[in-house]
């Protein structure tokens, strides 16, 4: 073992403050240099996390969302990444313990941030699907809308057209007669007739049509009157006056007749007092289902 002599002991105590300082001013420095590095780490630190927040913020704010539930959901994260970021504002120079522990909050709030932004997305693309089809929908409806409106029109022409063919139809269908034919005549004692044109021998007024054919007159069994006008167009008295039908029309015949769209033939002989009769003119309507047909006159002496 080498042996450590007086004098060295000394020299080594005569230098060794100054060795020691040197050694405390280099560690000192040293020190200083690693905790201005740590500080400005942590300033950039906070920074990052600020921006980050700012960023986050910044996302929420874009989104549109127009679900109720969602929309307060990100109203709270945004409040709380407010108070976050004003919290970690007001973390003092070398609280790394704080720092971290926001640092973990602003990592859980960006992964919440993904989760809403995907539940966003999800959203808008259902939105954007549903207005497709509300667009598609309205299409159609505007389409069957204007198709109604047309067969509207339609249906307004056809039934327009139907009515004026039912009214063309309806006059068509109408029953007509032929010409009226007129005769007086006496009754002699034996009960037989002849022709006359006097006045005081008139004894019966003959009256005889045609019913024509019509193919579009309804069959049936159809009402004909017969009315026997004066010159004051007063219904003339006569044995068939009070008739049995129901109906409230004066006449002096009433005939009932089984139509089949064919032709046939009425004879009508109506029998009268010649005492009523007077000179004149006399006219003679027929009236079939209550509707006037025809008319003709006839001048007694």
């Amino acid at each position: 073992m080498t042996k450590i002599s007086k004098a060295s002991v000394n020299k080594f105590l005569k230098y060794s403050p100054i060795v020691l300082l040197i050694s405390l001013v280099v560690y000192s420095f040293k020190t200083h240099e690693s905790q201005n590095r740590l500080d400005e780490e942590f300033r950039k630190e906070k920074l990052i996390l600020q921006q980050e927040l700012d960023q986050i913020v910044a996302d929420y704010k874009k989104m549109s969302v127009k679900k109720k539930g969602l929309s307060r959901r990100i109203i709270t994260s945004i409040n709380k990444m407010i108070s976050l970021k004003d919290s970690i504002k007001d973390i003092k120079k070398g609280n790394y313990d704080k720092l971290v522990k926001y640092s973990l909050k602003v990592t859980q709030l960006e992964r919440e941030n993904r989760q809403l932004m995907l539940k966003a997305d999800k959203l808008h693309q259902e939105n954007t699907k549903l207005e497709e089809e509300n667009n598609s929908v309205r299409k159609k409806l505007r389409a069957h809308k204007k198709s109604q409106e047309s067969l509207v029109k339609m249906n307004e022409s056809l039934m327009n057209e139907e009515k004026q063919l039912k009214e063309k139809i309806g006059v068509a269908a109408n029953l007509e007669i032929g010409n009226v034919a007129i005769s007086t005549y006496r009754e002699k004692s034996n009960g037989r007739y002849t022709s006359t044109t006097k006045s005081r021998k008139t004894d019966a007024f003959k009256v005889k049509f045609d019913l024509l054919e019509n193919e579009l007159a309804e069959m049936g069994e159809r009402d004909i009157f017969i009315q026997i006008l004066d010159k004051n167009n007063d219904v003339i008295l006569s044995e068939k006056n009070q008739g049995d039908n129901g109906s409230e029309m004066a006449y002096n015949d009433y005939i009932r007749v089984n139509y089949e769209n064919q032709k046939l033939g009425i004879v009508s002989l109506i029998s009268v007092d010649r005492n009523n009769i007077e000179k004149g003119d006399y006219k003679v309507r027929v009236y079939i289902d209550g509707a006037k047909a025809g008319e003709r006159k006839i001048s007694l002496r």
